[in-house]
């Protein structure tokens, strides 16, 4: 079982008061009773917090499915499938991308590949690696009518049928019941359909049809990660004091309240990826009313301690394998010197990631009872699909999309901004327009770099190593998202917590275009209307946007935009 302890910096004082009120309360246990109110007692929030509590007894109906589950796994290896394709977004994806990333496939089963992107580059790259008429789609979404997967169904639905006549048997469906993705599985005849019980979000998802079912097909031991995964189940029933989730979960919150609000992950290779199905997890559920704790994962944090990486507003999460556990020992005694929170979760193998799946969705639930809000909500996201939706019907109409207020345009890129904010800014070079736009002030604010670029290895090279750069320079935390994927995971805190974010869109021209079967628009006018869509959210709300388009080949963009930002 894995273990945890926690530094818990200046917070004990407040840990002590809120393990008091937990009990006195009783909220460990009310919690497991459903009762909506430890959370938010008014109307307007019982409904969307009763119908999002499933993932606390999912695991009951999983384990009960393990024979099931391996059979289907089994059945997909025999009948010769070679690849496996996630067609998802969100919840529905990231855990089967991490299990992609940390597991691996077993002998003889198909590999797995996932696609979350509208990125015509991300589509076409998932085909070339496919044998169409050996591949298994997935198709995942909650509600059935997720506009990403449904344009990623329709596009594959018809490249596997210029191959073969029954190809609905190379698909299958995980939504919930009644939903218009289930009634398209039950008319195409998909070879299976799996109903996901309608309780749980997309984001609490991991351990039910979502992340199970893909990690069935590639042949993962999931009876080991179920059990895992349920030993901690039980020891989260128990107070505060004896709780490890309730304990991260009150050291998130207290944190947040004592505006130390932003949570460096550091994590073994073997399973970094665990850090951005974390990342959604934390962001989406408390970045709202004006609060939200920021989730920094996938930064480069050496071993010995450097003051410039760790300001006044940090705590730091340690999520390591037990044979990698030693290399952090000092760096972990410099934060306890400099009085910094840290939590350090030490995993004897890579299934004790089960344990994590329900540790997280457990502590973030707790986080937000300390924060007065509730998780299970995403209004922002909401709110940045609408826009997406309008800028989609005014290319319908008009056959072209808006047009931006633009601040700079050369022959490498084309810079856009809202006239109230660039007002005041230097005219003249990209140099002068990013420095200012990224000059914030340390132990407030955080810079998020949001990609609408294919999340190819190359470009998550440049956007890490860019990163670094403005880490250094400016003395912030930085963030990086892939665009459509953010929208459904961080974007929610961008827009709906404490308004300290440096926000920089970045979009390019693709090599080549693909068209959307059965739509008049193409996936590469759907990623940029979502860009857009997203730009109008964060101008709605006045917040520090820039949006850069590079007008050249991507890498060369990137390349580019670091030189500038280093010129600065």
């Amino acid at each position: 079982m894995s273990s945890i302890s926690i530094s818990t910096g200046s917070l004990q004082e407040n840990l002590n008061n809120q393990h008091t009120v937990f009990a006195a309360h009783s909220i460990i246990k009310r919690l497991w009773e459903k009762d909506h109110t430890v959370w938010r007692s008014e109307d307007v929030h019982k409904k969307s917090i009763l119908n999002r509590l499933g993932w606390l007894n999912s695991l009951d109906l999983m384990l009960s499915n393990i024979d099931s589950l391996t059979a289907f796994g089994n059945e997909i290896k025999d009948a010769g499938f070679k690849n496996v394709v996630v067609l998802g977004m969100g919840g529905s994806s990231l855990c089967p991308d991490v299990c992609r990333a940390t597991f691996g496939s077993a002998v003889g089963f198909p590999g797995l590949l996932v696609l979350d992107s509208t990125n015509p580059t991300s589509v076409l790259r998932i085909e070339q690696q496919i044998d169409l008429a050996k591949t298994l789609f997935i198709v995942a979404s909650k509600s059935g009518g997720t506009t990403e997967t449904n344009m990623f169904y329709q596009y594959f639905y018809d490249r596997v049928g210029s191959v073969k006549k029954n190809h609905g048997e190379n698909f299958i469906a995980v939504t919930d019941a009644n939903t218009k993705m289930e009634s398209i599985a039950k008319e195409k005849q998909f070879r299976r359909i799996f109903i996901n019980p309608e309780d749980i979000g997309g984001r609490y998802s991991a351990l039910s049809y979502f992340g199970l079912v893909p990690m069935a097909l590639i042949g993962m031991d999931i009876k080991k990660l179920l059990h895992s995964a349920d030993e901690m189940r039980k020891q989260c029933q128990f107070e505060t004091v004896q709780n490890p989730a309730a304990q991260i979960g009150l050291l998130m919150g207290e944190a947040h309240n004592e505006e130390i609000d932003k949570m460096s992950f550091v994590m073994s290779d073997e399973i970094a990826t665990f850090g951005y199905w974390a990342e959604q997890l934390i962001a989406e559920s408390n970045g709202k009313e004006g609060k939200g704790i920021l989730p920094v994962e996938g930064e480069i944090i050496p071993q010995e301690f450097d003051p410039s990486r760790f300001g006044a507003d940090r705590f730091v999460v340690f999520v390591l394998l037990e044979k990698e556990a030693h290399k952090y020992v000092q760096l972990q005694k410099e934060l306890a010197g400099k009085n910094i929170p840290f939590v350090t979760i030490i995993l004897k193998d890579i299934y004790e990631l089960g344990s994590q799946f329900f540790q997280w969705e457990f502590a973030t639930a707790i986080s937000a009872i300390v924060l007065k809000i509730n998780p299970f909500d995403e209004p922002n996201v909401k709110e940045s699909k609408d826009n997406t939706v309008g800028v989609i019907n005014e290319y319908k109409e008009k056959g072209k999309l808006p047009v931006k207020n633009m601040v700079h345009s050369d022959a490498q890129c084309i810079v856009f901004g809202e006239p109230s904010y660039v007002s005041s800014f230097p005219t003249g070079t990209v140099s002068a327009l990013l420095k200012r736009h990224f000059s914030g002030k340390k132990d407030e604010d955080y810079i998020a770099l949001l990609a609408y670029v294919d999340q190819n290895s190359a470009n998550e090279k440049s956007l890490y190593s860019l990163r670094e750069e403005l880490t250094k320079l400016y003395g912030l935390p930085v963030t990086v998202g892939f665009g459509p994927r953010y929208l459904h995971s961080t974007g929610q805190l961008h827009k709906g917590g404490k308004p300290n974010g440096i926000f920089l869109i970045i979009t390019a021209d693709e090599p080549k275009d693909v068209n959307v079967p059965g739509e008049i628009f193409t996936f590469e006018v759907l990623k940029n209307a979502q860009a857009l869509g997203d730009y109008q959210s964060f101008a709605n709300k006045k917040l520090r946007l820039l949006h850069i388009h590079l007008t050249g080949t991507v890498n060369d963009g990137l390349s580019m935009l670091q030189k500038n930002i280093l010129n600065g």
